[in-house]
């Protein structure tokens, strides 16, 4: 049997834990350690800490948040994504991930950004990639995160803009790619044909030929009470542009998860993207008022923070010298007071 990865993606609250942990019992190894389950995902949230860490340091990086609304910052991740030390450090990780499993299976919310990065590294190493996009409501998304992320200071309009802006852009990414689509609601309702669709679609009939041991332990995870951000757009406090917006492009994305060839040309999710673009670019233009007033009050704390700083003491050349003939595990210990005191002695 050849190496499959499986790389999870879609919006943090849309059932990606639930699909990476069934597809984890049914055979396809989750890197450790993992992420610890906790109230937000009782069951576990199928998260490699290694994959977690990386993309948020990644992230970091590139000055770009889980789940940005700026279309610009597509191109901010994508230049990392072109790193060479990036992406050696994935194949490498991945590598010792593929030892002694023919079968690994990664997924982090964060991950949605970083899929030509792991894409790569599974073809260098011989792997057949494949991506399964999990698909829920947007409204229920924006709901569900709204209540349990409560400590992100983030309106309910930035988190829609930021579901339309991830869930465009990934469809994008995975566009010519083994790929398939998969509603929350319907891996609740039947797991089993929705594994069965996977396995069909992309070809791994390991996922159905599962031994029943690992079935009954992949049935034990799916509980129709997961299902506890119910949500519909009267519930949330968004503009009605992007709220239809969003709403169309939702419905473009269930006519993929019906249809695996529908979205083949890309031509309405294209124009719907094009069409976000647009909505986002105008919408920094009405705000630019509050984002000048932001920088005027940042460059103002960065001068106060400067100006409170102590002042700092010039490094004496003879101290500097003294530090290049004292090893560093001794030189540490040494007092500064100590090190002027030899500092004058070579003068």
């Amino acid at each position: 049997m050849g190496r499959d990865l499986m790389l999870v993606a879609g919006s943090g609250r849309s059932g990606t834990s639930l699909f990476a942990n069934i597809v984890g019992n049914l055979g396809f190894y989750v890197p450790r350690p993992q992420v610890q389950s906790d109230d937000t995902n009782p069951r576990g949230f199928g998260e490699p800490q290694w994959v977690v860490d990386k993309h948020s340091e990644l992230l970091r990086q590139a000055n770009v948040q889980a789940s940005d609304a700026r279309p610009s910052a597509w191109a901010d991740t994508a230049k990392l994504c072109l790193d060479e030390r990036a992406g050696d450090e994935i194949r490498t990780w991945l590598e010792e991930q593929f030892t002694g499993h023919d079968q690994v299976v990664i997924k982090d919310p964060r991950l949605l950004w970083f899929l030509p990065l792991w894409s790569r590294a599974g073809e260098e190493l011989g792997a057949e990639v494949s991506v399964v996009t999990m698909l829920r409501h947007p409204a229920e998304v924006v709901r569900s995160k709204s209540y349990w992320y409560s400590n992100m200071p983030l309106t309910e309009s930035n988190r829609l803009a930021g579901w339309v802006n991830t869930m465009l852009f990934t469809e994008r990414a995975t566009r010519g790619h083994r790929r398939i689509f998969v509603r929350f609601e319907d891996l609740l309702e039947d797991w089993t044909q929705q594994i069965a669709r996977v396995s069909a679609q992309l070809d791994i009939p390991s996922l159905v030929n599962a031994r029943a041991r690992q079935q009954a332990a992949a049935d034990r995870l799916v509980d129709r009470s997961l299902h506890r951000s119910k949500a519909d757009w009267g519930d949330l406090d968004v503009p009605g542009e992007l709220m239809h917006l969003a709403e169309r492009v939702w419905e473009e994305l269930l006519k993929l998860s019906e249809d695996a060839s529908y979205g083949d040309s890309g031509d309405h999710l294209d124009r719907l993207r094009e069409e976000y673009i647009s909505y986002y670019r105008y919408a920094e233009q009405v705000a630019q008022s509050s984002i000048l007033a932001e920088n005027r009050k940042f460059r103002r704390s960065r001068r106060s923070s400067t100006s409170a700083r102590p002042s700092v003491r010039p490094a004496d050349p003879m101290i500097l010298k003294v530090r290049r003939f004292v090893p560093p595990e001794i030189r540490d210990r040494i007092p500064l007071r100590v090190k002027r005191a030899v500092a004058e002695l070579l003068r």
